[in-house]
């Protein structure tokens, strides 16, 4: 028996330290094969710039901790297509090639160019053609040439639309009320929905019960979490007389919706931005019909 067991013991004690020398020069060579595009920090920058060959540029700022887009449009954009964008100053590359053929990397004709600036510096990257083998693409920063995942430059690439918060109220708007009395379902109730500093929510109108817990359900889950499916610049047509409500903030100013049209989806026209934001037709209803039981 023990003759038997002799050999498998010598495999073993041969075969276990290759094992570990293998992974341990397989982790040490991926660890050094890393390498990062830059030692920048994301909260460095205060604007970006987008700029294509051959159509209109693209950009931000951002205002008082908040990222808006400059252009096209100017409005609240979508902070997380932002940040995604801004993460390319953290990310890493496999590879670092030398920038002295950048023709041969499409980087002589960049397909678009990344600008992060701020009062004292910016930091500009340019995007080239892709691998044909690992399909991530060639980026020109600070005359390296790494390989990075081609999605900072499909997000860049994003039609300017697609870039403006999908949010109808902004994180730092904080909400004291609602007035839904002009909504024919609730004009004979004289609906009104208000929140007072501590968070505390209530209803106020004619002939109305409701439950201040799920009220306020309601107005998280529908208001404080609403981001709609598609939002797009829009014109009113005043000749047309669409019914709206008024959503009141803390510093006194009144955002006033129009509701465009209820079916097949629910479209909010919001004034002061002059943007139109898309609902599927179930959450849209629960927007503009709290949890308030009518008294008979």
């Amino acid at each position: 028996m023990n003759k038997r067991w002799l050999p498998i013991i010598v495999l073993i004690l041969v075969i276990a330290p290759l094992a570990w020398f293998s992974l341990s020069f397989k982790n040490q060579e991926i660890a050094d094969s890393s390498y990062e595009i830059s030692n920048l920090k994301l909260s460095e920058f205060d604007e970006i710039f987008i700029d294509f060959p051959s159509k209109a540029a693209t950009s931000f700022k951002k205002i008082n901790g908040y990222w808006y887009q400059t252009k096209p449009y100017q409005t609240r954009a979508d902070q997380n297509i932002v940040y995604r964008l801004l993460s390319i100053l953290a990310t890493k590359s496999k590879e670092k090639l030398e920038s002295l053929q950048i023709e041969k990397y499409g980087l002589d004709k960049p397909k678009l160019k990344m600008t992060f600036s701020n009062e004292n510096q910016k930091e500009v990257f340019s995007f080239g053609t892709y691998n044909p083998v690992t399909e991530q693409q060639y980026v020109l920063y600070d005359n390296s040439v790494y390989i990075l995942d081609g999605i900072f430059s499909e997000m860049a690439s994003y039609l300017p639309v697609e870039l403006i918060d999908k949010k109808p109220l902004a994180p730092f708007e904080k909400v004291m009320k609602f007035d839904f009395s002009r909504l024919e379902q609730w004009q004979e109730n004289y609906l009104r929905v208000e929140i007072d500093d501590m968070g505390k929510i209530k209803a106020d109108g004619k002939k109305i019960d409701f439950d201040e817990m799920q009220l306020a359900e309601w107005f998280t889950d529908n208001w404080l979490k609403a981001v709609s499916t598609a939002v797009e610049p829009y014109k009113l047509d005043a000749r047309i007389g669409y019914k709206s409500f008024d959503v009141y903030l803390d510093d006194k100013v009144k955002i006033t919706f129009y509701r465009i049209q209820e079916s097949p989806e629910l479209l909010l026209f919001r004034k002061d931005e002059g943007l139109l934001y898309h609902f599927p037709q179930d959450v849209g209803f629960t927007m503009l019909n709290p949890n308030i039981s009518r008294q008979d």
